[in-house]
């Protein structure tokens, strides 16, 4: 059984490894200090920050962690923030979900301070989220009263989380685009709208590839695994649409179309979205 763990956590609960092109596999290890990065050998300011968060029972490590950043460190030079949180993910769910809020805080400080200390603005943050680590990336969003540009919400966690509450989860107020992308909509992830905009690839709930499976953390995954190779190909093509079924039988093909991911956020797209992918790599139709 996991430990147990009161809330609430604290900063030390929180490691930031820091990546780039010119350290690929070596991560820099920091605290909750902006300061510190003043004298790093690898941190550029002018470069985008990006901030990757993983989920329940996750680690730096994490599949999802590794994927995105490789796929960042291919295309693109960015500060690349791997947001550890292990002490209290891997814990009880009912207590990592109780602890989000106090983590998103924690993080959305450092965030502030960095924007303070080193006079960047909100169009150089973007945070990446998945499934638990989506709401942290919403609580870490309204910390800087929502002063950063973009988040990306993977498949975020469905469990104990209400509509009707929006302070402990992600929300469309939490960046100035928030795009929700949605797997594994009705069990391990939230069915309904969480961004300014939503996709849905496939429907949502069920992914080609994933039918045998009775746990969901196949298709929970695969949100992960379309945004990384969404950052390797550009972004996927989605249509805007009112519901899978009349996306299905053609109806939506003339609609307004937008990039599911990629390295820019397509900052026009707001409503739902839906598409179809491959069951396998690559994973794109268009």
């Amino acid at each position: 059984m996991a430990p147990t763990r009161e809330p609430y956590a604290s900063a030390s609960d929180i490691t930031l490894y820091l990546y780039s092109q010119s350290n690929t596999l070596t991560p820099e290890i920091y605290s909750l200090d902006a300061t510190a990065l003043s004298s790093s050998s690898n941190y550029n300011f002018s470069r985008q920050n990006i901030f990757l968060i993983h989920g329940w029972q996750g680690s730096y490590t994490s599949a999802a962690n590794q994927l995105i950043n490789s796929a960042y460190s291919d295309v693109t030079d960015v500060n690349t923030f791997v947001v550890d949180w292990s002490p209290v993910s891997r814990t009880l769910y009912t207590n990592a979900f109780a602890n989000v809020p106090t983590i998103g805080r924690y993080l959305g400080q450092f965030i502030a301070d960095m924007q303070t200390q080193f006079g960047l603005g909100a169009d150089k943050f973007t945070i990446v989220g998945y499934s638990l680590g989506a709401h942290v990336a919403g609580c870490a969003g309204a910390a800087t009263n929502s002063n950063i540009l973009a988040i990306y919400g993977l498949d975020p966690a469905g469990p104990l989380y209400l509509n009707n509450i929006t302070n402990n989860r992600l929300d469309p107020s939490d960046a100035q685009f928030v795009h929700a992308i949605h797997t594994c909509g009705g069990r391990w992830g939230f069915e309904d709208n969480l961004g300014t905009a939503d996709y849905r690839p496939n429907g949502g709930r069920d992914q080609p590839g994933c039918t045998i499976e009775l746990t969901g953390l196949c298709a929970h995954s695969r949100a992960y695994r379309l945004f990384a190779e969404s950052v390797r190909s550009g972004g996927f093509t989605a249509w805007k649409c009112d519901s899978y079924s009349n996306f299905r039988s053609g109806q939506c093909q003339s609609n307004d179309q937008s990039r599911l991911g990629g390295v820019n956020i397509d900052t026009s797209a707001t409503g739902d979205y839906y598409l179809d992918t491959n069951s396998e790599p690559p994973y794109s139709q268009s």
